[in-house]
């Protein structure tokens, strides 16, 4: 998905081989998702390791969410495949839940 999306914004045509798995992109990603990690446990912080991929991963469920709002409510979407009230209002809760429990960590961690 990278590769693609990569390769979609560096204008690459749709056949293009930068934007499947084995081209440059895909490599690159893949180089990318690996070193800093092995960096850090070579370094002797292995908990840095967890902690990035625990903040990273809480990023994940907003992010998604808020993109599905964006995604399946564009004029881009026909109509027929575009959400109903119900699931913008689950995607919508979730995206305030997330919000406030960041907000709040965030403060709580605030010296003071």
């Amino acid at each position: 998905m990278f590769a693609d999306f990569w390769g979609h914004v560096r204008k690459k045509p749709e056949d293009h081989p930068d934007r499947r798995i084995g081209g440059k992109y895909y490599r690159f990603y893949i180089l990318w998702l690996t070193f800093p990690p092995m960096l850090l446990l070579l370094l002797g912080r292995p908990v840095q390791v967890i902690i990035a991929y625990g903040v990273l991963g809480a990023l994940f469920m907003p992010f998604l969410a808020i993109t599905l709002l964006f995604l399946m409510n564009s004029r881009h979407m026909p109509q027929r495949w575009r959400n109903g009230p119900v699931l913008n209002i689950l995607l919508g809760i979730v995206t305030l839940l997330f919000v406030v429990l960041g907000v709040n960590q965030l403060l709580a961690a605030l010296p003071g």
